[in-house]
């Protein structure tokens, strides 16, 4: 039987909140970094590119984007209110100076115009998504032609593993996401792996529009 604090863990994870999910936020920056970096590198970031983040919960794969100087424009979008403050009090500076906005809404429906962005990142977040595929069709109509997702993620034998399932977490082998990208129209579509004490080993597929 799972134990009250797994749950409480697990509920943070998706959604957190107060005190303690502030606490989580600064733990998954350093915890995270592994997947992180796998994510940034794929990004290839130029001169004037537009970058989106779905789920940017501490702010810490934001914040290396930003400090390369490269982006016209980086937004962040996530669903928990706690995250959002959490993030402006850490990037407040790029906030000031316009290089950055960040909000509070959720993943299937986007609140921007078609062919926004040049890049859309998002690292831990397909397990909270009721429906993943209309993520992706949100993820497809905002990127500009050529843009690329790049998305990272447990597979859902690893979720398991940890008792994250039970929990609530929807899980996705590899090549579910990638059928998932394909079905959306997403070309190009291709799949690397890393390993940290962290989080095990993970996953990051791409695709572009």
């Amino acid at each position: 039987m799972l134990s009250s604090l797994q749950t409480f863990v697990a509920q943070q994870l998706g959604y957190p909140s107060g005190i303690w999910g502030r606490l989580l936020l600064r733990f998954l920056n350093r915890g995270n970094a592994g997947m992180h970096q796998l994510a940034f590198e794929q990004l290839a970031m130029r001169q004037g590119d537009r970058i989106l983040e779905i789920g940017f919960g501490g702010g810490s794969l934001l914040a290396q984007i930003l400090q390369t100087g490269l982006p016209e424009t980086v937004v962040g979008i996530d669903y928990a209110e706690d995250a959002l403050k959490v993030a402006q009090t850490k990037l407040r500076q790029y906030m000031r100076s316009g290089q950055l906005t960040l909000q509070q809404g959720n993943a299937d429906h986007l609140p921007f115009p078609d062919q926004q962005f040049d890049y859309i990142c998002t690292v831990n977040t397909l397990y909270f998504w009721p429906d993943a595929l209309a993520v992706f069709q949100e993820c497809y109509r905002t990127l500009r032609p050529e843009g690329k997702l790049v998305i990272c993620y447990n597979t859902q034998t690893f979720l398991e593993e940890q008792g994250l399932i039970q929990q609530g977490f929807k899980g996705y082998e590899v090549d579910a996401v990638e059928n998932l990208l394909g079905q959306t129209g997403f070309q190009s579509i291709r799949t690397m792996s890393g390993e940290d004490a962290s989080n095990g080993k993970y996953y990051c597929t791409c695709g572009k529009r």
